[in-house]
């Protein structure tokens, strides 16, 4: 054994050096011709970027009392406009205040939108997101984590007109079987 796993590592060094031999040389302009243009899908994210105040309700399978949340949020392009970075700084009621970021983007190769979300209160999620164009609304699936359990959620982003958003979002458990939380609100850019 020890015999045939030495062979193989002698056999692969040749292998891999004589391969790399075969690369192509390329010159500074090559690379940067290679480089994809930004995806014209990301123009549709443009109707979030600004600042926004945002008010909505939780409510919470395993309470009996419904939350009150608000907010400000702030959205602005990075790293040359192929990126939308947004920060939230809510007021969740009794639960008290937290901070969080998304990340969003376009995924030429799944031909979606993909966002990420990560709170103070150590929630991340990972989603997909795909947009209706005949109701201006942005429709999210994903996956995620919540106090240490795995979480499914699916919500929409309604662009109601240039100055206002309305919102929901539904999760469950990472079974899908049991709902954790229905959340509705709406969010109005700050003049």
């Amino acid at each position: 054994m020890i015999r045939s796993t030495k062979l193989a590592l002698f056999m692969m060094v040749p292998t891999a050096t004589a391969l790399t031999g075969c690369m192509p040389k390329m010159t500074m302009q090559s690379i940067k011709d290679m480089q994809p243009e930004r995806a014209p899908e990301l123009e549709r994210l443009e109707m979030l970027i600004g600042d926004w105040e945002t008010s909505g309700e939780v409510k919470m399978t395993v309470l009996d009392e419904t939350l009150q949340s608000s907010g400000t949020n702030h959205a602005e392009w990075s790293l040359d406009k192929r990126f939308l970075i947004e920060h939230a700084d809510l007021d969740m009621g009794a639960l008290g205040k937290m901070t969080g970021i998304s990340i969003w983007s376009w995924d030429p190769r799944m031909k979606k939108y993909r966002m990420w979300w990560f709170d103070s209160l150590g929630e991340t999620s990972e989603a997909t997101v795909t947009y209706n164009e005949r109701t201006n609304t942005f429709h999210m699936k994903a996956v995620g984590q919540k106090y240490g359990y795995k979480t499914k959620g699916r919500g929409t982003l309604r662009h109601i007109d240039d100055n206002t958003i309305e919102w929901t979002w539904r999760e469950w458990d990472g079974t899908g079987l049991f709902k954790l939380a229905d959340m509705t609100g709406t969010s109005k850019r700050k003049r």
